[in-house]
């Protein structure tokens, strides 16, 4: 099974016509692996724009790209044919989901479907890597970021474009291979609940009753002592978590303790953090 990387280029815009934004696809990238992670082929074209009038200030500094360069692109369905012919049998690939979630919004526009056809097998790179690299903690891993910590050189690689990105997120695919790690990172686009998971975003829970959390079963221990500590009443929302005092009848101590809870597709997240900590007056 040959694995297909690849990577989008867009352009933010709104047709006030038809009422929408959409993130227009201007370039398609991609590099395709054999099973042996040799380079077999690689994709690119621009994509003629049909709702956008011009580039962003930001997209041009990115990509370097005007869009008079961009209007000489192909039209969206020519480029979607020709990239699902290179890429159709492969393992689709890409740095985090949001590609993913781009072509499925094109092709909404353009074609008026609601999935991609041919994607049957799919992973994340940008969480395969981060995991790969024993990386802890929520940040989402920048692909440069990701390069430069396995000493990657891209300084002859062309960035913030799509053939340029799709090549160094391979580079860094083939630095951290695993085969039977990337198999339990691959998705069955098949699955009812595949584009739920795409399209779901990680949110702060800020709702006290909400079924996703449990204030109750919060505890937090002494700074000082490491004794369990008792609240001084029940945690309360504010600055999107939950926060209340706490006191150590051990030591003395008291500190307020925060929880945030992050709301995943299909688990929570959540961080304590001890802010405004005092020791008692005789230890001072």
């Amino acid at each position: 099974m040959d694995y297909v990387i690849f990577d989008l280029e867009w352009n933010g815009c709104f047709s006030k016509k038809l009422n929408t934004h959409l993130n227009e696809i201007i370039e398609f990238g991609a590099v395709k692996l054999n099973e042996k992670l040799e380079i077999t082929g690689k994709f690119n074209c621009l994509v003629r724009p049909a709702l956008s009038t011009r580039l962003s200030s930001s997209v041009k500094e990115l990509t370097s790209l005007t869009f008079e360069e961009v209007k000489r692109g192909v039209p969206f369905d020519y480029g979607y044919s020709k990239f699902k012919k290179f890429a159709d049998g492969c393992i689709l690939m890409t740095w985090s989901t949001t590609d993913i979630e781009t072509l499925v919004a094109n092709l909404q526009f353009h074609k008026k479907i609601h999935t991609i056809p041919f994607l049957k097998r799919y992973a994340d790179l940008q969480i395969y890597c981060h995991d790969m690299l024993g990386l802890s903690g929520t940040n989402a891993l920048g692909l440069q970021a990701a390069a430069d910590l396995l000493h990657i050189d891209t300084e002859d690689i062309p960035h913030h474009r799509a053939l340029g990105d799709s090549m160094i997120t391979a580079l860094c695919f083939k630095k951290l291979y695993h085969k039977a790690a990337v198999e339990s990172y691959i998705q069955n686009a098949g699955d009812n609940g595949f584009y739920e998971r795409i399209f779901f975003h990680t949110c702060t829970i800020e709702d006290e009753n909400s079924e996703w959390i449990d204030l109750s079963s919060v505890f937090f221990n002494c700074p000082d002592c490491g004794a369990r500590c008792i609240p001084q009443g029940p945690l309360r929302a504010k600055l999107k978590g939950f926060s209340t005092e706490y006191t150590c009848e051990h030591c003395g101590s008291f500190f307020t303790g925060r929880v945030q809870y992050k709301r995943k597709y299909d688990s929570t997240l959540m961080t304590k953090k001890i802010i405004r900590h005092k020791v008692p007056e005789t230890e001072i």
